[in-house]
């Protein structure tokens, strides 16, 4: 009889342990292919690539944008380590744009004049140093000022103009603090050192529940040395927030999108808690390939007050909606290509 009981358990387990393991196979995505993603990604480097060139063009002050510029140069470094091809004269043409805007408010004779829009300064030193561009006075004097924006928590208070490319105090103090720890000079180590202490710590105990500020928490986080187990907390939190659709929402009375499913892609990928070929990151890629448009875009709608003259950048929905979408289809490329092999040597 006993033999009997512990045969039925037996074979009642296995039956348990196979239904898990089907259930599992079962529901994992297919594994997004790595030639759609490259032929997805080259489509949209040059529409961006072009874009950007047509923005700065376009605008009177010949100024790159964080939408259309920086986040296309942190796209073409990815790019160029994973062997997808960037039209190196855009590029050059890029770098010329984000070069007269530290040039523009970093002047030397003019330093209280130093336009007080705090984003602009991070995303423009994060996308000089995707292309290589070395430090000099006007990286110097940029820094001084951003480090001159820290409060004494080690935070940096956000200006809030539009949403949601320019807003939330996470989101503006893991740029800050990054663009600080790229282009400081030698002569500024200890006061970084304690700075990056200060914003490690303020970062590890701010709460929040909102997708981009979390992004940026587990950014600036990683950015700043924190151990795997604060990282851990929320790299979970975001990903509870994945959508059936295996896309990531900006508030939770939207849809998924690009802008907030790239965004986490690359966040959750950049601080080492989700690996691409995991099952979060690809549902998120999925999501990518199937709404990306025949152009190469995403479209995302526009949720900010227009504070500044319209630039026309010819870029898809062609449209009040192409900064936002711009900025959108950055993020999802960056998700993408981080899902390809490095290039062989």
């Amino acid at each position: 009889m006993k033999i009997k009981i512990l045969s039925a358990i037996s074979c009642l387990t296995c039956v348990i342990f196979l239904c898990s393991m089907l259930t599992g196979w079962v529901n994992r995505p297919p594994s997004a292919d790595p030639k759609v993603i490259k032929q997805a990604a080259t489509k949209t480097l040059l529409l961006l690539q072009k874009s950007g060139y047509v923005f700065t063009n376009n605008n009177t002050m010949k100024c790159a944008s964080c939408h259309h510029n920086t986040l296309t140069a942190m796209a073409e470094d990815i790019a160029r380590k994973k062997g997808v091809p960037v039209t190196d004269s855009f590029a050059v043409k890029n770098i010329a744009a984000m070069e007269n805007d530290i040039i523009t408010v970093s002047n030397p004779n003019q330093i209280n004049q130093f336009i007080p829009a705090n984003f602009i300064i991070p995303y423009v030193l994060l996308g000089l140093h995707a292309e290589k561009y070395p430090p000099n006075m006007y990286t110097d004097i940029s820094v001084d000022y951003i480090m001159g924006q820290a409060r004494a928590d080690g935070s940096f208070l956000a200006e809030s103009g539009r949403v949601p490319l320019e807003t939330g105090d996470i989101h503006l103090t893991a740029m800050a603090i990054r663009s600080i720890q790229l282009y400081a000079s030698a002569a500024k180590k200890p006061r970084v050192d304690q700075l990056v202490i200060n914003t490690r710590r303020w970062l590890e105990r701010i709460k929040t529940d909102q997708q981009q500020e979390l992004a940026f928490q587990l950014l600036g986080m990683h950015w700043c040395g924190s151990d795997v187990n604060h990282k851990i907390k929320i790299a979970d939190q975001l990903r509870s927030m994945q959508n059936e659709d295996g896309g990531w929402s900006q508030l939770p009375t939207l849809k998924s999108d690009a802008y907030a499913t790239g965004q986490t892609l690359y966040a959750l990928y950049e601080a080492g808690m989700e690996k691409t070929e995991g099952a979060v990151y690809q549902k998120g890629l999925n999501f990518l390939l199937k709404t990306q448009d025949n152009n190469g875009a995403w479209f995302v709608a526009t949720r900010s007050f227009p504070i500044q003259p319209f630039v026309d950048s010819d870029f898809p929905p062609y449209d009040d909606n192409q900064f936002i979408s711009a900025t959108a289809t950055n993020w999802a490329v960056m998700a993408l290509l981080n899902a390809l092999p490095d290039k062989s040597r």
